[in-house]
């Protein structure tokens, strides 16, 4: 067995950029974890997690992979899956008994993909790395995601706070997201709350930076004047035990004159929502996280068409109900605001549609919603997109499945609702159900069905060629347009006799057949798929 004394002090190393695989081996002491390959830039950790052959890229960002049986692994399977950690940018792999010859094939697999790879000491086991290295990521680790319950009584506790102090309350997690804040009318609150609220999370800079050291090194309230733009403001750091969880922040309108004490209701009110908040975090964490992860994992397997027997209980689904999958498609954006659309999802979803279960897969956001019909649900996401875009700065369409009852598998009920999703946002539809864009879905099945043959028609075979892009436009328009050269013409603001000197010279140069009915539809089709997504 392994002790270690971790000060509270270590809450005072940068919290944002998770912790340094360094500081890491340091901390956990002498021999415990030895390198076994350096990765020339390593990722910091935010956290640890088994290797399991169903955990998603998304949750393998910043994880540490406790690979507890790398000599069952074939080669093959050791490269495929430092090549998935590397993908998904984890901070690397720690496995037992690597250094010999029985590591070798792991030890090649990560210098390969130049991945991290840690031997841990036999003294020590899984179960106790994992708890040491869970104190010891403290504020380090990967934000909590709150159930339903846990947020709507941080958002009371924040309300009854604000309510004594007369300013606004902004309860944050570790990494300064801020789970819940208060909403009471006529409170005070400055431009640095109110940014923080509409991105959820306290901005960086220098003063925050002092400020949070001070909270976290100190085990009572600790108060600041007005300066810069920050109003004046009571904090008190949350935690379990020695572990940081988040800190509760309270705008205290007349706090400036710190000679002047609390007044006991104040203190006694701030000092009990942070036992309480704390207390929430922490059931959050133990069980509606875990029972969210148990759930999104069997929603994966649903979706990909691999299920396990008692996914759908898991899922909570009732074969005499009717379900439908919902896609959200958010375009290129970054990964912690496909975080934020997921929550905001997951939250709005559960509101209004109980039982419903979210999760990320090939960078959408989706959803398994309990409906038996498109229509409420598709009025339910049109007050939450305006919300999404306030969070990311970024527009979101969203695709719907047609509901039916539960089967086996959901993997076509979910690529329909991608596809649905894609359309809309080629459309610029904000909720889209297979109805509305059923002729896109039409031309996307058929693109499918060319690529996969060797079918093409000689001539749109030249007109797809290089060089040949001003002849392409000019008769796919007039195909569209319906041979009438004055529409063509407006359309690609030309001169109408310029169309017909185009379509002459193309015609004859081609040997093109514009009178045959099949051939103008087979030549429009290929002409029309050519760029499609």
């Amino acid at each position: 067995m392994v002790s270690s004394s971790i000060p509270r002090t270590g809450a005072l190393l940068p919290i944002s950029n998770g912790l340094p695989i360094q500081n890491l081996i340091e901390q956990m002491g002498r021999g415990v974890l030895t390198v076994l390959h350096a990765a020339p830039r390593p990722t910091s950790l935010l956290g640890v997690t088994y290797y399991d052959t169903d955990i998603g890229e998304q949750q393998l960002a910043g994880q540490l992979v406790m690979l507890t049986a790398h000599a069952e692994l074939g080669p093959d399977r050791l490269d495929a899956l430092c090549a998935q950690l590397r993908t998904a940018q984890a901070s690397g792999i720690v496995a037992r008994a690597a250094q010999g010859p029985e590591g070798a094939g792991l030890v090649a697999a990560c210098a390969q993909h130049d991945l991290q790879l840690l031997g841990l000491t036999s003294a020590v086991g899984w179960r106790e790395f994992d708890a040491l290295v869970s104190r010891l990521l403290g504020e380090h680790g990967a934000g909590l995601q709150l159930g339903t319950n846990s947020g709507d009584r941080l958002f009371s506790l924040a309300n009854s706070v604000a309510q004594a102090f007369g300013g606004s309350v902004a309860i944050e997690d570790h990494r300064r997201n801020i789970l819940a804040y208060s909403a009471l009318p006529g409170q005070a609150i400055d431009s640095l709350r109110a940014n923080g609220i509409l991105t959820r999370r306290t901005p960086d800079g220098p003063l925050n930076e002092v400020r949070y050291r001070q909270v976290f090194a100190a085990d009572g309230i600790s108060r600041f004047p007005t300066e810069n733009q920050f109003a004046p403001r009571a904090a008190l750091p949350l935690r379990a035990g020695s572990i940081p969880l988040g800190s509760i922040w309270v705008i205290d309108p007349n706090g400036d004159d710190l000679d002047t004490p609390l007044s006991p209701e104040k203190r006694e009110v701030l000092q009990s929502a942070a036992e309480l908040a704390s207390g929430y975090i922490v059931d959050a964490w133990r069980f509606d996280h875990g029972d969210e992860r148990s759930k999104e994992t069997a929603l994966r397997r649903l979706f990909s068409g691999t299920p396990h027997e008692n996914d759908a209980t898991v899922l909570g689904m009732r074969p005499d109900k009717n379900y439908l999958v919902l896609a959200i498609d958010s375009g290129a954006v970054l990964e912690g605001d496909l975080s934020e659309i997921r929550t905001a999802a997951s939250r709005h979803l559960s509101v209004y549609f109980p039982g419903s279960v979210c999760s990320v897969m090939e960078g959408k956001v989706v959803a398994l919603v309990p409906s038996a019909a498109t229509e409420p649900v598709a009025r339910s996401l049109e007050r939450l997109l305006p919300e999404l875009v306030r969070l990311t700065g970024s527009a979101c369409n969203c695709g719907l499945s047609a509901p039916r009852r539960p089967s086996p598998s959901l993997s076509e009920d979910y690529e329909r609702a991608v596809r649905v999703a894609e359309c809309a946002r080629e459309m610029r539809i904000a909720v889209a159900t297979p109805d509305a864009v059923q002729p896109q879905l039409i031309l996307r099945e058929c693109a499918d069905a060319l690529r996969g043959s060797d079918l093409q028609l000689p001539e749109a075979a030249s007109l797809l060629a290089e060089g040949e892009e001003e002849t392409r436009v000019t008769l796919l328009a007039w195909l569209e347009e319906r041979g009438s050269a004055p529409r063509v013409a407006e359309r690609l603001n030309v001169h109408e006799q310029t169309v017909r000197y185009r379509v002459r010279q193309a015609t004859s140069r081609l040997g093109l057949d514009l009178d045959d009915p099949d051939r103008r539809l087979a030549l429009w089709l290929q002409l029309r798929l050519a760029d499609a997504p």
